[in-house]
């Protein structure tokens, strides 16, 4: 099981991003596992937008990704890479990309989510 802040399961139940830092090792390239939440975490961590979600739950589920890429979060460029994620500052652990699924399938279009995946990979330096 990947667990990460109630704030980050929304934001990849949502859409509102496909990817997650995550501790190093914590998951591999096409690794399929379920995502728990773990509660909330701090207003200041979040960027203004997303803070109103720092101490909502995350939406029921269940939720389950498919691990499409890992890199290194240094890698992400920070001024590309900051509207790719909702932190106010970017973990320093691995990047994950992750494809969402719910209860009623993928959370996006396969249209949306290469876009997605484009749009990060286009905002990675090195």
């Amino acid at each position: 099981m990947l667990t990460l802040a109630d704030a980050e399961v929304r934001a990849l139940a949502t859409g509102e991003m496909v990817i997650a830092f995550v501790p190093r090792m914590t998951v591999a390239d096409g690794d399929e596992v379920a995502l728990g939440a773990t509660g909330t975490m701090p207003a200041d961590d979040l960027k203004p937008a997303y803070r109103r979600w720092s101490t909502e739950p995350a939406p029921d589920g269940p939720w389950s990704v498919v691990v499409v890429a890992i890199h290194s979060a240094a890698l992400l460029d920070p001024d590309a890479g900051s509207s790719r994620h909702i932190r106010t500052e970017p973990g320093t652990e691995d990047l994950a990309i992750l494809r969402v699924y719910g209860p009623d399938g993928p959370v996006l279009s396969d249209t949306a989510f290469a876009a997605r995946v484009r749009s990060i990979e286009g905002a990675m330096t090195g």
